[in-house]
């Protein structure tokens, strides 16, 4: 009976151990961990029902808006909207990317929705990632090392690598690329839906027909974001969930509460 006993623990070891390893093997590098400021939208409705959490948009910019000047991402993109008087049923967060770096250069995003989480009722089943340009790579980047944190992604005029796509086939995706794009080919969006639709994923691409570079006007769409809300994540019960030293990523709320300031309605967040 000892015997047969110590041959399970063996056994269930050895597969645990094969599980974190073929884990391991495709997890992308493990990147340091920072603070980026960033523009916080709240809803107007905010607060009116104190049981309500929301859904939530994190916005990535592209290459110009980059810097230490919160108030240039405003100038295109969802915060020009926004600070323009759109509403949305949606917490917008607009994090800023430092000079030098891309959205992929560290990790950013951990600290950044913790910090939200931590002080706004947030709906993490719910989580969306849409971005322009660098954000569009940005967008495909970080999807691909997290695919079990966001509902749904709308990555705009960027591209990704192919071999990426069995992690993204998991989330719903809506591609926009102009095919007057002089700056980064269609071609970059069109090699990755395909790939995607290879794998059966659930992808639309929108070709912009010549149209260019710049289809920030696209932020400005509504069934872009009717389409995101039709997209939540299944959330398993606890005893099916993985054990927490096999997850290559884990989200955990902390208490921060950062100095805000008002600004065309949004928050400025430093």
């Amino acid at each position: 009976m000892k015997n047969i006993k110590r041959h399970i623990c063996f056994c269930l070891i050895f597969v645990l151990s094969l599980s974190f390893t073929s884990q391991k093997a495709v997890a992308l590098p493990i990147l340091k961990k920072v603070k980026y400021s960033y523009l916080l939208h709240i809803p107007e409705d905010y607060g009116k029902d104190t049981y309500k959490k929301w859904p939530v948009i994190f916005y990535l910019h592209g290459r110009h808006a980059s810097g230490k000047n919160l108030e240039s991402l405003e100038r295109y993109g969802l915060p020009y909207y926004l600070s323009k008087g759109k509403k949305m049923d949606f917490i917008v967060v607009s994090p800023q990317c430092p000079w030098n770096k891309n959205w992929s250069s560290e990790d950013w995003f951990n600290p950044v929705y913790d910090e939200v989480a931590a002080r706004l009722k947030v709906d993490d089943s719910r989580v969306y990632l849409i971005g322009m340009s660098m954000g569009g790579f940005g967008t495909w980047e970080l999807a691909a090392r997290m695919p079990d944190r966001f509902a749904a992604i709308s990555p705009m005029c960027g591209g990704a690598n192919v071999k990426w796509a069995d992690r993204l086939s998991k989330i719903p995706a809506w591609v926009f690329h102009g095919t007057a794009d002089r700056q980064i080919p269609v071609s970059r969006s069109e090699i990755m839906v395909k790939a995607l639709e290879k794998l059966k994923a659930e992808v639309k691409f929108s070709r912009l027909t010549n149209q260019g570079h710049d289809i920030s006007k696209q932020f400005n769409n509504d069934e872009l974001y009717s389409w995101l809300l039709k997209h939540s994540l299944e959330k398993l019960p606890f005893w099916q969930e993985t054990l927490p030293f096999l997850k290559t990523i884990a989200v955990k709320q902390v208490s921060v509460s950062p100095p805000l300031r008002s600004h065309a309605g949004l928050a400025l967040v430093q």
